[in-house]
Formats: C-alpha cells, sequence, structure tokens
C-alpha cells in the first residue's frame, strides 16, 4: 500500500512539474516610451505587431560593444519576420559618451537614451547589462536574459511568432 501511494505521489509531483515548466510566464510590456538617438520617439503602441528585442547595454560593457555586430546582423535578417532590435544606453551613460560610441561602432539599429532612468526602472531596473528583453508582437514580455546574445534562442522564438 505504501508503495502505490509513492508511486501516486511521484506522478502527481511529475505532472505538476509538467504544467509548471509549459506554464506561460510572459508578461505585458511595460508602457514606455523610447527616446531615440535620430530624435524620434517610440512607444508600446508603435511597437504592436512587431517582435522586439530590447538591449540595455553600455558604453564600458565589453560584451555589449562585442555584441552589437551580432545583434546587427539579427536586426537586418530578420526584418522580413516584422522584428527590430532596440538598444537602450543606460541612464549611466553620459549621452555624449554614448552618441560617440553609436558614430564609431554604427549598430545599424535604433538606439535609445534613458537619461531619467524611466525605462530601466519600468523594467524593474537593470543592474547587468547587456540585459534583453524579446517582445511578442503582441506586446508582452517572452523573455528575458542576461549576458551575451543568445542569438539561436532569439531566431527560434521570433520564427514561432509567424501565422
Amino acid at each position: 500500500m505504501n508503495a502505490r501511494i509513492l508511486a501516486n505521489l511521484a506522478l502527481l509531483l511529475t505532472l505538476l512539474g509538467g504544467v509548471w515548466l509549459v506554464w506561460p510566464t510572459s508578461r505585458p510590456m511595460p508602457e514606455v516610451t523610447f527616446n531615440l538617438l535620430d530624435g524620434r520617439t517610440l512607444s508600446g503602441a508603435d511597437l504592436r505587431g512587431k517582435s522586439v528585442l530590447l538591449n540595455f547595454w553600455s558604453v564600458n560593457c565589453a560584451v555589449c560593444l562585442r555584441d552589437m555586430p551580432r545583434l546587427k546582423q539579427l536586426h537586418e535578417s530578420l526584418t522580413g519576420q516584422n522584428f527590430m532590435v532596440i538598444g537602450v544606453a543606460i541612464p549611466q551613460d553620459p549621452p555624449p559618451a554614448v552618441i560617440d560610441t553609436v558614430e564609431r561602432l554604427d549598430p545599424g539599429y535604433p538606439i535609445a537614451l534613458d537619461v531619467h532612468g524611466e525605462v530601466s526602472r519600468a523594467f524593474g531596473g537593470i543592474k547587468v547589462t547587456p540585459t534583453s528583453y524579446l517582445i511578442t508582437p503582441g506586446g508582452d514580455i517572452s523573455f528575458a536574459a542576461h549576458g551575451p546574445l543568445d542569438e539561436t534562442r532569439v531566431r527560434a522564438t521570433v520564427l514561432t511568432y509567424r501565422g
């Protein structure tokens, strides 16, 4: 009898674990305005219908700077999938340093300044760079990641948004 109870308990825990793994974890993207270096602004409403990779970065982050060419290539190669990258310079970086870095590296995707930290705060306070958020075409955060770009994960996830 005890063996049967243990087996049923193990089955129940396995089922609950499976449900936990597949339960959706997305949440809506916070309502923010991105102030782009080129003078434009983008709101969450402007991004509806697009997959967006938000990449919080710093001029002093070697990994961030190494990721820029890969982000540019991702941005360009998935444009047909209604995808875009937005780089968000963290508030600790002075705008002149951001502008100099962008002019030097030419990322090829929009860069937003977060001078007063509103965007960073809306996303829970960015403490590590790079930090990336993948936003679905419906405006939900699909996943967040710290560290170097996981291009394979981003591509695979974006491709699931088709149809």
